[in-house]
């Protein structure tokens, strides 16, 4: 059992999938996991894997990671690596590692994976969610296994998701030679910013994330200064009196700004299904899990809101290195994944 489990984990890592991988990629899943009954939904670059049965709980994954960066890595970033008992490979934590756990005892299990999830998640989830309401098809669960423990896999389990809100702020100044005294567009920008920064809310997250600004000449000061800014939040409370705070300090200059609403923010309160997760975690780990609401979005949210409120949680691996160079996992950590969703699936029976 334990060696073909790590047997499928080191096929599936080994697969490069970024966002909008080629087909070949399911196919291959489909075949080693002789999957009979499934369907694959193609729309533009987007592939979706769907296997539905009579079951009405449905596993939520992707299958694309993010980029590797730029900074050399210990082995091939997409090249799985065992070293000092643990796996290197991008994309093991978020959330390739998770989907091994779960498609191991995929037979008579309902799931959806995708390959758009890290990049526009328009025709991923989202698409396929709708694609089963039009279906009239009706599930109470959706789970997944983004990385959501701390220390021990299912000492924190999430219930809830911030929100997210994307700004472009463009600040227009004079250029002028670096010899003569004037204002510089740059030292004026980050002073607002770092004053910005200081008023949001707690638990909110305010993140610079690109700053583009100047031609390259030495002696020169630039005429304009472009930020892109990612905002993380609670309630729509909070952003609402974030937007008028920006608006109030920018609008005495000549200063231009979007956003753009990127995720919606949920809280599944009513959850039948903790109580049986939390019991599954506390027989194979000996610990009991706390509700965590922190994380970046989740594709969940999809289905919280498009399937009227349904119960929805995430338990995964440990978060420590997700989106990181040599990202990683230890091999037990994966095994006992896999083993708490096997006692929560055989509760739920």
């Amino acid at each position: 059992m334990l060696f073909n489990f790590y047997k499928f984990l080191l096929f599936f890592l080994n697969k490069k999938t970024l966002s909008y991988c080629k087909e070949i990629i399911f196919v291959e899943i489909i075949k080693y996991l002789k999957l009979n009954k499934f369907e694959i939904i193609k729309i533009r670059k987007v592939i979706n894997l769907l296997i539905i049965n009579k079951k009405k709980e449905i596993f939520i994954g992707h299958i694309d990671v993010v980029d590797s960066g730029y900074i050399s890595w210990i082995k091939k970033n997409f090249f799985c690596v065992c070293y000092k008992k643990k796996i290197i490979c991008r994309g093991i934590v978020d959330m390739k590692g998770g989907i091994c756990s779960f498609l191991f005892l995929s037979k008579n299990k309902n799931f959806i994976l995708t390959n758009d999830e890290e990049n526009l998640s328009i025709y991923g989830t989202q698409y396929i969610v709708n694609v089963l309401i039009y279906r009239k098809t009706k599930y109470f669960l959706f789970y997944s296994c983004e990385p959501t423990s701390n220390n021990q896999v299912g000492d924190n389990i999430r219930i809830s998701r911030r929100g997210s809100y994307n700004f472009n702020l463009i600040f227009m100044g004079k250029q002028k030679h670096c010899a003569y005294l004037g204002k510089n567009i740059i030292n004026y920008s980050i002073q607002k910013l770092i004053k910005i920064n200081k008023n949001i809310f707690y638990n909110d997250i305010f993140e610079i994330n690109n700053i583009f600004s100047g031609n390259g000449v030495n002696n020169t000061t630039p005429n304009i200064f472009y930020v892109k800014i990612n905002y993380r939040f609670f309630h729509y409370k909070s952003i609402i009196l974030f937007k008028k705070k920006i608006f109030q300090s920018l609008k005495k200059n000549k200063n231009y700004f979007k956003w753009v609403f990127s995720g919606i923010p949920f809280i599944c309160y009513k959850n039948f299904y903790l109580k049986l997760i939390f019991n599954s975690v506390n027989y194979i780990q000996n610990i009991f899990p706390k509700i965590n609401f922190l994380g970046g979005t989740s594709d969940l949210r999809y289905c919280y809101y498009f399937y009227n409120n349904s119960n929805c949680f995430e338990i995964g691996l440990l978060n420590k290195t997700i989106h990181k160079i040599n990202e990683n996992s230890d091999f037990d950590n994966l095994y006992i994944l896999y083993l708490i969703i096997k006692k929560f699936k055989n509760g739920i029976r």
